[in-house]
């Protein structure tokens, strides 16, 4: 008789390898972004010979235009070929650094970063990462966006510091040369090899299960959009969510023009602070997406706000450099969970069918917020000699934020299939309508 032919061993979970491939994308789209453009802003303004309020603007713009493509971006993200989309993405990015490079006026600048490198970024970036991980995690999701979004954290430690050495060494225009080369060098092989858009697209089920998990989901009929934009939840997400990450965008931009304009400290001299900032975003990621299962969601989101607060009211002191470190770590911890919570909220309460959409969704909702950030806070610098007001302006911010969390209920069912949030037992099960 023929002995039986040996079991196959089950392939092994592809779902880390694809975040692999997400930590590459967070942390070429920050470093390539924004966690560098603080220290263009003083060589910028003396190139062009204009005011920080107009090279803060850069920034405002292309947030505007990624949000008003997010949702659409989404839907795609979601149908298409992510992994196509995502290599796109990249090439744009590095053509817009290559022609805004060569820029002579504002308007070409403004053509090279605004449209084709934000273009790009939103194509490969932030969103388009944590859809793709969330696709492949339910049960462990704050900790694969955790370690996925890393990346940034990465990104916010060596992009600032290699810059303002690129600049100083080489000119600002070589120096973004070499990011966009560095960015094609390091995404499109990481993406070619790494990115599968599902797990069911391999055999695979989330968290490697042997079978799918339950969790919550839009209908399968109507749009995605018409049963989102009339849950309550999704606005608290949003809006709340968008107060938050529109503190670190502010901080990034205008941390070196801050200290080199009112503290007398160079770019140069901020390395301390740039890795305080990304070691506490570091632990904020991994210990907030660690424990996104036994944290209540309004809880973690009163941390997260908390220590924003606590790291402007720092800076409200006129810190020595050795504040500002202390200042630095507490941005990085605060913007360190914003993201993993953002992304087990969106899974518990909308799925992963739609991720993406809802994802796009949320954060043309939060544009109003997010977008002209930085700008104002230049416009609030500009007209009040100081920034003394910009401060003022986030701790309010944040408290308005955390007004709004407390309205916050996670469904409680969806909570617990996915591995997520979930709130007190006396939670709604079902979805709030607006």
């Amino acid at each position: 008789m023929p002995s039986p032919a040996p079991a196959t061993a089950p392939p092994a979970f592809f779902g880390w390898r694809v975040t692999a491939a997400a930590f590459v994308a967070q942390l070429v789209a920050n470093a390539a972004g924004l966690a560098s453009a603080g220290v263009f802003v003083t060589t910028l303004e003396r190139e062009f010979e204009t005011t920080t309020a107009v090279i803060s603007a850069g920034p405002t713009l292309c947030i505007l235009l990624m949000a008003l493509v997010s949702p659409f971006l989404g839907r795609w993200l979601d149908a298409g070929p992510q992994k196509l989309i995502m290599m796109g993405g990249v090439a744009l990015l590095g053509a817009g650094l290559w022609i805004a490079s060569h820029a002579t006026t504002l308007p070409a600048l403004a053509l090279g970063i605004c449209l084709f490198a934000a273009l790009g970024i939103a194509a490969f970036g932030p969103m388009p990462s944590i859809a793709l991980v969330s696709r492949w995690f339910v049960r462990r999701r704050g900790l694969a966006v955790g370690v996925a979004v890393a990346g940034a954290t990465l990104a916010s430690a060596v992009g600032p510091p290699l810059a303002a050495l690129a600049i100083d060494a080489l000119g600002w225009r070589t120096a973004l040369r070499a990011m966009a080369l560095a960015a094609l060098a390091l995404a499109l092989p990481a993406f070619a090899l790494l990115v599968v858009k599902s797990p069911e697209e391999v055999g695979q089920h989330a968290d490697g299960d042997a079978h799918a998990p339950p969790e919550a989901d839009v209908p399968a009929e109507g749009s995605v959009a018409g049963h989102v934009l009339r849950r309550l939840d999704f606005y608290l997400i949003a809006l709340g969510l968008g107060l938050v990450f529109a503190s670190p965008l502010v901080s990034t931009m205008h941390l070196p023009p801050f200290a080199e304009k009112e503290l007398g400290i160079a770019s140069t001299e901020l390395g301390g602070v740039f890795a305080a900032f990304a070691a506490g975003s570091l632990v904020g990621k991994l210990a907030f997406g660690a424990l996104a299962s036994a944290v209540a969601p309004r809880v973690a989101l009163w941390a997260n706000a908390a220590l924003l607060a606590a790291g402007w009211a720092l800076l409200a002191t006129r810190p020595s450099l050795e504040v500002l470190v202390a200042a630095g770590a507490l941005f990085g911890l605060g913007i360190g969970a914003a993201a993993p919570l953002q992304a087990v909220l969106i899974g518990a309460c909308f799925g992963r069918r739609a991720f993406a959409e809802v994802m796009g969704l949320a954060g043309l909702v939060a544009l109003p917020i997010i977008a002209p950030a930085t700008w104002l806070a230049g416009v609030l610098r500009d007209a009040a000699g100081s920034y003394s007001p910009v401060f003022a302006a986030e701790l309010a911010a944040l408290a308005v934020a955390a007004l709004m969390f407390a309205f916050l209920r996670v469904p409680q069912g969806a909570a617990k299939g996915a591995g997520a949030l979930a709130d007190a037992p006396t939670a709604p099960v079902g979805p709030r309508e607006a």
